[in-house]
């Protein structure tokens, strides 16, 4: 559903006023939206999940006015509280985090937070995440009457909590069974980080279990607390948890450091970095951030059925969602306002990181890479050439891990990068021919990954068949001599057929 489509319907249509209507029209929806990337089911709805939520998220909080949408309104969100209970939980949350108009504010938390059922079915980690986005809003509140609201609705989740811990032994709440006995398994200290950042909402209350095993693995290990921060294998994913997962990691970092496990002068220095990567990792909320992992998991899985398929070549599929779009503004202008210092000082933090991330935390890290370069590429800003020079260096820094590089090869197709006007200014001239010969090297050269070449072949077609046939002209010469034969004929029969 688009967000044209959801905002025709709150306004013009009298049909849709129950959960019910709400079922029937976004079924009829489903057929026309769910893309060709989604041939897998439970992909397909987490697709769709994306879509609708990502539609409310664009168009409910920009409303003129709640009350002549109030029965339309209330009843699509009980709609997708019921079926993406998670997503929305997510979005609303993400909401009560953020400024907003009062009229919206109004309808937020005196309407929909009153009447809807978010505590009913939560369990302990997802009472931890309301409890935290409340505590937000009610801190920067500024009208009393909502403010009193968001008070009592803290009340009852801080309630909810107390008897959940109650009900239960508490180290069951803190950690189930399986968890702990996956926990227990773990046996260095970078399986155990990949661990807690992939399920840092199932720990969220136990960061002192996990702080407990991450000395211990230390221990056993012989990495003392200043040989533990000079990891980089380590720093990066302490980095990157701390940002996008602080309910588990912020905690978990002050427990490490009581027990002495890593140095809190170090931490602050090496982990806790200077504000120019905050600032952008801010930018992008909870909910956007899953969208667009969603879509780069989709555009994964669509190369790697081509690869399957044996493609020969891949054409752009320049297309943005207005998620992207969105965000890629908001990230031209976060990165306008910086000074000269600031940006060098960004782009040599997300570069290291990106070297250095291990494959599970590559996709969240690379994500605001992507956005930067779509960003950047929009309006040919100072530091575009920079920025794409370490979206092509990824090709050989990743070498290790073929995901990644489809990560890469996706963004250079999603953004139909080789069409782009920056490549028509001479001085980016040496920078294209770098990346061809870096491309070529890798598609000719026998590697150990076929994978790989493949990969690299079609972001080399890529740069050779789809940019103006007049950057071919005016590097005819220097490209005869970069690239195979074969490959150097199919430009040359591109350039004799224009």
């Amino acid at each position: 559903m688009s967000a044209r489509t959801l905002l025709r319907f709150l306004l013009l249509h009298d049909r849709v006023e129950t959960v019910e209507e709400w079922a029937d029209e976004l079924e009829k929806e489903k057929q026309v939206h769910v893309s060709t990337y989604t041939d897998d089911e439970q992909e397909g709805c987490r697709y769709r999940a994306s879509l609708i939520v990502g539609a409310i998220a664009d168009v409910v909080p920009h409303l003129p006015n709640y009350s002549a949408v109030s029965t339309n309104l209330t009843a699509l969100m009980r709609y997708c509280e019921k079926v993406y209970a998670r997503q929305l939980g997510q979005l609303v949350q993400g909401w009560l985090q953020q400024p907003h108009s009062t009229v919206f504010r109004k309808w937020l938390v005196g309407d929909w937070l009153q009447c809807s059922h978010f505590t009913a079915a939560a369990d302990m980690e997802e009472l931890l995440q309301w409890r935290h986005a409340l505590v937000a809003a009610t801190v920067h509140e500024v009208v009393k009457s909502l403010k009193w609201t968001l008070l009592r609705t803290l009340n009852a989740v801080n309630e909810t909590i107390a008897t959940q811990r109650k009900d239960d032994q508490e180290e069951k709440v803190a950690i189930g069974t399986p968890m702990a006995a996956t926990l227990q398994s773990i046996e260095t200290v970078e399986e155990l980080l990949d661990f807690c950042f992939l399920h840092a909402e199932q720990l969220a209350s136990s960061s002192l279990v996990c702080a407990a095993k991450l000395h211990a693995l230390a221990v056993k290990t012989q990495r003392s607390a200043t040989k533990l921060l000079e990891d980089e294998e380590v720093l990066v994913r302490l980095r990157w948890a701390f940002l996008l997962k602080p309910l588990l990691f912020k905690p978990l970092l002050q427990h490490a450091v009581a027990l002495k496990t890593i140095s809190g002068k170090t931490a602050a220095r090496q982990v806790c970095t200077s504000p120019v990567l905050p600032g952008l990792v801010n930018i992008v909320d909870a909910t956007n951030r899953e969208t667009i992992l969603l879509e780069m998991r989709a555009m994964r899985n669509e190369l790697d059925r081509a690869f399957v398929r044996g493609a020969k070549h891949i054409h752009s599929a320049a297309s943005k969602s207005t998620c992207r779009s969105t965000l890629e503004s908001a990230v031209r202008d976060y990165v306008q306002a910086l000074s000269n210092e600031a940006k060098e000082r960004l782009l040599a933090e997300l570069e290291r990181d990106l070297d250095e991330a291990p494959p599970p935390l590559f996709p969240h890290v690379f994500l605001y890479l992507s956005l930067l370069v779509g960003a950047m590429l929009s309006e040919l800003q100072d530091m575009t050439s920079d920025v794409v020079s370490i979206l092509f260096s990824l090709f050989d820094r990743r070498g290790h891990d073929v995901t990644s590089c489809l990560d890469v090869l996706g963004l250079l197709l999603q953004l139909s990068l080789a069409d782009n006007r920056m490549w028509l200014n001479k001085q980016n001239s040496a920078l294209y021919i770098e990346t061809i010969e870096l491309l070529s090297e890798t598609a000719t050269i026998q590697v150990e990954l076929h994978k790989l070449q493949w990969i690299a072949t079609m972001a080399l077609h890529h740069l050779l068949f789809e940019c103006d046939v007049e950057l071919l002209q005016h590097n005819r010469s220097t490209l005869t001599q970069v690239l195979p034969p074969r490959t150097m004929h199919f430009v040359t029969l591109r350039l004799d057929n224009q």
